[in-house]
């Protein structure tokens, strides 16, 4: 039951969530070493990066400790000012035993490293310096996105860090297109969209927006729209969960003020 109840809080997540990287080659457990044990050092992206990726980790994050692999392509990062907290999620090509064993060896020090099996993948929890690690690695969470299907992914939760502003990190560029084919009579939410997932005739949406201004302005575009709710949405809370409904849709809409959080769910 444990092990379900990870999974789905792992899945829910990521809905909603770099480094002077060392390569971790599929075929090889010694992270630093390619198939023929030779440095592979040299071929690592410059410090706070990764190849082709449009997000930086912001200086609070221990590089040094917990590096990204040298393929990441990260999907989202968001400071947790409450918790003095980082969470960053990014997929990989590499095998799922090679990243534990690397993030393993990289917390060998830490006090109570536990390592747990989930449906699809591990769990490790680790505690050093006063640093909490939850580390998820998925082999399946991607699949359902055809832009990450067959990736590795890898969700990095991290509180008790310093120097967290409580800002959310937007990366430059365009993120996925607003899907207006297929949320029919939906008006669109000005934001960052970072995760559009499809499955069984449901749309699953999460996007960053600047301020809780456009989640203001939104209830009203819906009720514009024709969309009743089922409870009365407060546009001053920073926290909103609600359902909206119009003809044979419905629309389930969740809001975190703390990080601008939007996340969408719609089915007919």
């Amino acid at each position: 039951m444990r092990k379900n109840m990870i999974w789905v809080i792992t899945l829910v997540i990521m809905l909603l969530f770099t480094s002077c990287g060392i390569k971790l080659p599929s075929t090889v457990k010694n992270p630093g070493k390619d198939v023929n044990n030779e440095d592979i050092t040299d071929a690592s992206p410059p410090p706070g990066e990764t190849k082709d990726d449009e997000f930086n980790l912001p200086d609070s994050y221990p590089k040094d400790i917990l590096p990204l692999a040298v393929d990441a392509e990260i999907i989202d990062v968001r400071e947790n000012p409450a918790s003095n907290g980082l969470e960053v999620v990014y997929v990989s090509s590499n095998d799922i035993d090679t990243v534990l064993d690397f993030y393993e060896e990289a917390l060998k020090d830490a006090q109570a490293l536990n390592t747990e099996e989930t449906n699809d993948g591990y769990m490790l929890i680790a505690m050093m310096d006063d640093i909490s690690y939850v580390i998820y690695l998925s082999k399946d969470a991607m699949n359902p996105n055809p832009k990450y299907a067959g990736k590795l992914s890898v969700y990095i939760i991290l509180s008790g860090l310093e120097g967290i502003s409580g800002e959310s990190l937007i990366p430059d560029g365009e993120g996925e297109k607003w899907p207006s084919a297929e949320l029919p009579g939906v008006p669109e939410l000005d934001g960052y969209i970072t995760q559009i997932l499809r499955e069984d005739g449901i749309i699953r949406l999460e996007l960053t927006v600047n301020d809780n201004s456009k989640v203001k302005s939104y209830i009203g575009e819906l009720e514009e729209a024709g969309f009743t709710f089922d409870t009365e949405p407060d546009p001053d809370d920073d926290h909103m969960e609600f359902l909206a409904f119009k003809d044979e849709s419905m629309i389930s809409f969740g809001f975190k003020g703390e990080e601008n959080l939007v996340s969408i769910e719609y089915q007919k």
